[in-house]
């Protein structure tokens, strides 16, 4: 799996990391996943951190579809703060997108795409120690 996250209940966070290429197919297994996840404790604070992505292999349509699947299970996600960090131009693009169409989709929750992961987190309140960071 390309997608792994960790739930860090003292900071009220999610923090979600990506490795390698990231499919449509694996996006939607982590958002059904972490609608599930009895530990998500709405609303929360997302950071993705695909600073080690090679890319994010998702047409428009499949965009559409992620943004209309998280829209469904807006009693869970409502009020999110998601802070997406990619240095990667094309990733960067992307993810402009994805945040434009949950935007649509669901205006209560809120993403915000970044190049720098401090930023990132100044922008969520958090400062993550590094055992966060850790997910086995």
């Amino acid at each position: 799996m390309s997608l792994k996250y960790k739930i860090i209940k003292s900071i009220k966070t999610v923090y979600v990391i990506g490795q390698g290429v990231i499919s449509f197919t694996e996006l939607m297994d982590h958002i059904n996943k972490l609608a599930q996840d009895q530990d998500y404790n709405a609303p929360m604070k997302k950071l993705v951190d695909y600073r080690t992505i090679k890319s994010l292999d998702l047409s428009m349509s499949e965009s559409e579809a992620f943004a209309q699947e998280k829209a469904k299970h807006n009693d869970i996600f409502s009020g999110e703060r998601c802070a997406i960090v990619t240095p990667l131009d094309s990733n960067f693009g992307m993810a402009r997108v994805h945040d434009a169409l949950i935007g649509l989709k669901d205006p209560e929750i809120n993403t915000m795409v970044f190049r720098d992961f401090n930023k990132a987190q100044e922008w969520l309140g958090i400062n993550f120690d590094d055992d966060d960071l850790i997910i086995s």
